[in-house]
């Protein structure tokens, strides 16, 4: 009996050991430029393509890469943001086979509106966040963020805008990524649901409550 409960954990052992895939890696669509390596057993193979509109200047391109499982499952992800001033839609493909990423998939393109209203700014320096931006494509979510800039004499930068929720979702993981991701965040987004929830105003209200007690408190 004990030899059969060893025989069959061994079995499984081996079964439920993943072996590491190897993927395309490198920038461009050109695979020839590119590197065939094995990726840690805990990756899989992705293709990024994605673009940048920034004011006046649209940025395209293509990225081949290992991402982790645990954050990036098989099959076709749309993610988008947008501040106003910047935005950014990519389309990750990701597989599971040994050069599975050697596909050439299309750029997101033009993203059609859709129901969602956020805040924006005019631009990362603003003081006031209080812009109407229309949501596009897979974006379903506002945000707002801020940065303090330590090397900037502790420069304060806002972002509101449009965002997906997938992105919400990643959004936190991305830095710690050595891999050139087209969007990372130094700061996770706050995300919600709803037009125009991204108010730093409605962020004001909602601390309100919370001094009014404090202040009860000291008073009685």
């Amino acid at each position: 009996m004990m030899k059969l409960i060893l025989s069959l954990t061994l079995i499984w052992t081996l079964s439920s050991t993943a072996e590491a895939v190897r993927c395309w890696t490198g920038k461009g669509t050109d695979t020839k430029q590119q590197t065939l390596r094995s990726c840690n057993s805990t990756e899989l193979c992705a293709t990024v393509v994605y673009q940048e509109n920034e004011i006046r200047n649209v940025t395209k391109d293509t990225t081949r890469l290992c991402l982790p499982s645990s954050l990036f499952s098989e099959g076709k992800h749309t993610f988008s943001f947008n501040v106003g001033f910047d935005a950014i839609s990519a389309t990750v493909h990701v597989c599971n086979t040994d050069g599975c990423n050697n596909q050439d998939i299309s750029y997101p393109g033009v993203q059609k509106k859709n129901n969602l209203q956020c805040f924006t700014c005019d631009d990362q320096s603003s003081s006031v966040c209080n812009k109407t931006l229309q949501c596009v494509g897979a974006q379903d979510r506002c945000f707002s963020r801020t940065v303090v800039d330590s090397e900037d004499r502790g420069a304060v930068f806002h972002s509101f805008g449009c965002i997906s929720a997938n992105l919400c979702k990643v959004a936190s993981h991305l830095e710690l990524l050595p891999v050139p991701i087209p969007v990372k965040f130094s700061v996770a987004p706050k995300c919600c649901g709803g037009n125009f929830c991204n108010s730093a105003w409605s962020v004001k209200l909602n601390v309100i409550p919370l001094l009014f007690g404090l202040i009860t408190l000291i008073i009685y």
